[in-house]
């Protein structure tokens, strides 16, 4: 394919569901991902990326709109349809003449009640993408029409589909949601591959004559993770971390603590062969994924402006996968809020390669940085100018805030009073809460400086909100009609 020469950068983002940041550190893997690390070796890898919630919704609202979740007014997982006239980072970049299109997760609209989310391309075009094709999440997909629920009943496997999960998520057995067992789909249907497919023909059809965004948003390692072979059991006799302990702070949080709810819902509900079991699962599934990027790096390279184009690897959020004795995320805990961020510069940049830091930053930040160095003024991207920018990171979730400045990591309550906090450095697995353990460091110049940046940004970020839409309201409305709805269905 012969492509027009151009100054301006084509953009390759490639986004994960659930997938942890310290699991997949090509500095310190515990999984080994070849094609990850191979372009942790190309680019730049910031080893300590933070989400800006540990929820998919307010996760991906910030990703698109550039905001705070409590900015936007939604804090944690709502029924939400983003207003098309809602702040987008992809917009300008569209209107100033790059080709955009998004394959596969976005969560930008309600995924609860039954919808079809090709009804809902319109909304995501407004934000600046000339294609859309849309796919929910393993659980949604009980209910969600889209390109993929179509190939499904072609081949007669959606209504056996929807009724093996409605079984692994009806009340009465919880256990068997996070049991592992053999995914019923074959390989060109289980979502991850035929997203990949999918993107290899977007891949190939990309315009030659203008540059591009492609992004790309895998439905995994979201649970259920069900790995088809030939990825199951590659971890089966492989050694994996053990789940970090239940440290004794928790217990002694006040009842409204986010963490606590989330733990106490958890408790006693996990054995250590479910967590084994689930993690080994997971690792399986990891390696899955990594072949995909694998599969769209050849795609790329089957392309003559592979080299003039720029690679982002992220994730919404991470999953806790049974430590603390809990699964999923939903906390400030590392392994959910902690995300992998590897950019690789288009090579044409001739840049510094294999450099990292472990400095903490927001992945919306980053995701800002990137699409900037796309453009012809700022076109050549300077790893430290980005190292130097903010020095604390901020998350939010159910109206908490978590902010780290180096690895010193605060939980604000609702209510702007601190929870709990972490000495990183010390004390990776967070099993002591200096606030109670160690008053007097607590009590600290250092501890109590980070403490009051954390109050400042509270505050910052309530007085700040976008004002063209109430979300929460429309979110209520939603609910309220998709209620309505399943009760009708049943």
């Amino acid at each position: 394919m012969q492509v027009e020469k151009t100054n301006k950068r084509n953009l390759l983002v490639i986004t994960f569901d659930q997938f942890r940041g310290d699991w997949c550190d090509p500095y310190d893997p515990v999984v080994s991902l070849p094609n990850i690390e191979n372009l942790a070796k190309e680019g730049w890898t910031f080893r300590r990326c933070y989400t800006s919630s540990p929820h998919c919704v307010p996760a991906r609202l910030s990703f698109i709109t550039g905001l705070y979740p409590s900015q936007l007014g939604v804090t944690y997982d709502l029924p939400i349809d983003i207003p098309p006239n809602a702040p987008s980072i992809i917009r300008p970049l569209q209107q100033s003449g790059w080709h955009t299109e998004i394959l596969g997760k976005t969560h930008w609209t309600s995924h609860s009640g039954y919808r079809n989310l090709r009804d809902e391309e319109d909304r995501i075009k407004a934000l600046g993408f000339n294609s859309v094709t849309e796919i929910a999440g393993p659980r949604a997909l009980r209910r969600l029409e889209c390109a993929l629920t179509d190939d499904w009943r072609k081949a007669g496997l959606l209504e056996k589909y929807r009724d093996d999960l409605n079984k692994r998520y009806s009340s009465s057995k919880k256990a068997e949601a996070w049991q592992v067992r053999p995914t019923i789909l074959p390989l060109d249907l289980y979502p991850d591959i035929w997203l990949t497919n999918k993107a290899l023909e977007s891949i190939e059809k990309l315009p030659a004559d203008k540059p591009w965004i492609l992004w790309i948003g895998y439905v995994g390692p979201h649970a259920p993770f069900d790995t088809p072979p030939p990825w199951s059991g590659l971890h089966k006799n492989k050694d994996l971390p053990n789940p970090i302990p239940i440290p004794d702070w928790m217990s002694n949080l006040k009842e409204d603590a986010v963490v606590k709810k989330v733990q106490n819902k958890w408790s006693q509900q996990l054995s250590l062969v479910d967590m084994q079991a689930c993690r080994r699962d997971y690792a399986d599934h990891l390696r899955l994924l990594d072949d995909q990027v694998g599969l769209l790096l050849e795609g790329l390279r089957r392309r003559s402006d592979e080299n003039n184009t720029s690679i982002i690897v992220t994730s919404d959020h991470g999953e806790l996968l049974g430590d603390y004795g809990m699964l999923y995320k939903s906390c400030f805990l590392e392994g959910a809020v902690r995300v992998p961020w590897i950019y690789r510069p288009a090579p044409a940049e001739y840049l510094d390669k294999g450099v990292q830091t472990t400095m903490p930053v927001g992945n919306n930040y980053l995701l800002k940085n990137c699409l900037d160095a796309l453009q012809p003024d700022k076109i050549r991207a300077n790893f430290k100018e980005w190292t130097n920018g903010p020095k604390e990171v901020y998350s939010e979730f159910s109206g908490e805030m978590m902010m780290i400045k180096d690895f010193k990591k605060i939980i604000l309550g609702q209510d702007g009073k601190p929870q709990w906090a972490i000495d990183l450095e010390k004390d990776p697995n967070e099993q002591q809460n200096i606030i109670t353990s160690n008053p007097d460091l607590w009590n600290s110049d250092q501890w109590q400086e980070v403490h009051e940046l954390a109050i400042k940004q509270f505050k910052i970020t309530r007085s700040r909100k976008w004002k063209w839409r109430d979300l929460n309201k429309e979110a209520r409305r939603l609910d309220k009609i998709n209620r309505w709805t399943r009760w009708f269905k049943r």
